[in-house]
């Protein structure tokens, strides 16, 4: 009886512990996170200045969390693709995406059948850097500022063309902004590719082209610089104006940031951003990206989501002004 009497008292004391455990602990607790390795999923194909970028953090971020961090290329549809996967990824903090701000800010805009949602299928997670774009001309065409070439598009109307590497694109929407400030219609021409061979040879007058890739071009003289889209002048061309000198509605930079699944852990995020964040902060980062002609950029996730929100309305009024559509 005695026997009996222990065996029933220690059953109900085991039975009381386990519905004692608080929600996140169970009688096989789930490891510390990251316990495995964790996977990006990039926007950008091979060599590309996402991929390029993405791999100086994941080399970084490995030997922080001591896990393995990999990068799946996934590219296509301006980012589209690689967020479809991600926004299907289980929401445990080991797939996150790595994509430009436009893919949150102008795809909801002029794409129309997305397969997700932007907005309640991801949180997120941190920008990394930004990066404007030069408007670039031909060598022998007759303007020199954006004064110049807007007074000759003014004399010219819809027929001084520009390229860029699509409809929609970021390119596509600042020569739209600057259309829209100073009043005037230039053709647009989308290339598949970047359009500066073709200024240089003299096919086209003009592109709007990233400052990764136009520095180097104009530093050999191969095309001359009009302005820079960013709100001060770049550090590696600072006689160059910016475009907002004379059109103060035009100051846009594009940036580059990590998402993750809705459902991540509050936790998870934060840790992701802290982390980002102190990477971002070493000089060796900072000079690699400088490099690269871009600028580090650090921000809470509070304010990375109030960014997106604010560009987004931003980029929805020129995209339904315009009326800007890609299907």
């Amino acid at each position: 009886m005695a026997i009996h009497r222990r065996e029933m008292i220690a059953r109900t004391a085991a039975a009381f512990a386990v519905a004692t455990l608080q929600p996140w602990q169970s009688a096989h607790a789930q490891p510390a996170w990251p316990s495995r390795t964790i996977k990006f999923v990039n926007m950008g194909p091979p060599g590309t200045a996402p991929d390029t970028y993405n791999r100086i953090y994941a080399e970084r971020l490995s030997k922080a969390l001591s896990v393995p961090v990999i990068i799946e290329n996934r590219p296509g549809v301006a980012g589209n693709i690689a967020s479809d996967v991600v926004a299907k990824a289980p929401p445990d903090g080991y797939t996150l995406l790595y994509t430009v701000s436009s893919s949150f800010t102008v795809n909801p805009w002029i794409y129309s059948k997305l397969t997700f949602d932007p907005e309640k299928e991801f949180r997120p997670v941190s920008p990394l850097l930004s990066q404007g774009a030069f408007i670039v001309a031909n060598n022998d065409m007759p303007f020199k500022t954006v004064k110049e070439l807007a007074d000759y598009a003014k004399t010219h109307p819809g027929e001084l063309a520009y390229g860029t590497n699509g409809v929609g694109s970021f390119l596509h929407l600042i020569m739209e902004l600057f259309n829209q400030s100073a009043q005037v219609q230039m053709l647009h021409v989308p290339y598949k590719g970047l359009p500066m061979i073709d200024v240089v040879s003299g096919q086209i007058p003009l592109c709007v082209e990233p400052a990764a890739s136009a520095i180097p071009m104009i530093n050999a003289g191969k095309v001359r610089a009009i302005a820079y889209s960013g709100s001060r002048r770049h550090a590696q061309l600072p006689n160059v104006p910016t475009i907002s000198e004379t059109y103060p509605a035009v100051a846009v930079v594009g940036w580059h940031g990590i998402w993750a699944p809705a459902g991540v852990p509050t936790e998870v995020v934060q840790k992701l951003n802290a982390e980002i964040t102190r990477i971002t902060q070493t000089p060796e980062v900072q000079k690699l990206i400088a490099e690269m002609g871009s600028e580090p950029m650090n921000a809470s996730v509070d304010a990375m989501s109030s960014m997106i929100r604010q560009e987004k309305r931003m980029w929805g009024d020129l995209v339904k002004a315009k009326k800007i559509t890609v299907d």
